[in-house]
């Protein structure tokens, strides 16, 4: 019979954790993973002492309650940062829309919507200014810093 409540238990618990999609933190992934290592860790030490059901359950909500514990001190990347982040011009994407014809006033023109930001140094334009990158473009990069 307690095998049965620990089982509920630790399904209970993350069940109750998980369910909350709109979660700003990573509870949910932290009380899962924590939770089957520490099934795994527990069935182990538990089957030392000829209780492995018990070991696991026991372990398991130990490490699903640490693994929220934990979870919960981390943040999730909002859907906001996740659009930047993939929206960033990079340098060699600069390079490669040169070197394939895409005027100048078109790669401006990417490089302010996607608010790209660049700390150039002179080594850095060196290297532009050898790939073909026009000086318009290299100082609407240079303007994007400010």
């Amino acid at each position: 019979m307690k095998r049965y409540f620990y089982l509920f238990f630790i399904l209970a618990f993350t069940l109750v954790v998980c369910g909350c999609q709109t979660n700003k933190t990573r509870v949910g992934e932290g009380a899962g993973i924590g939770g089957t290592v520490g099934a795994i860790a527990g069935g182990i030490i538990g089957f030392q002492s000829g209780h492995p059901l018990q070991g696991a359950a026991i372990g398991g909500a130990i490490g699903a309650g640490t693994g929220a514990l934990v979870g919960a001190q981390i943040k999730k990347p909002t859907q906001d940062a996740l659009s930047q982040v993939s929206a960033q011009l990079t340098m060699q994407q600069i390079v490669d829309l040169t070197k394939q014809g895409v005027s100048s006033d078109e790669i401006i023109a990417k490089i302010k919507a996607a608010k790209s930001k660049y700390s150039l140094t002179a080594d850095d334009l060196n290297y532009l200014q050898k790939q073909g990158v026009s000086q318009r473009v290299i100082e609407a990069m240079q303007v994007s810093v400010n």
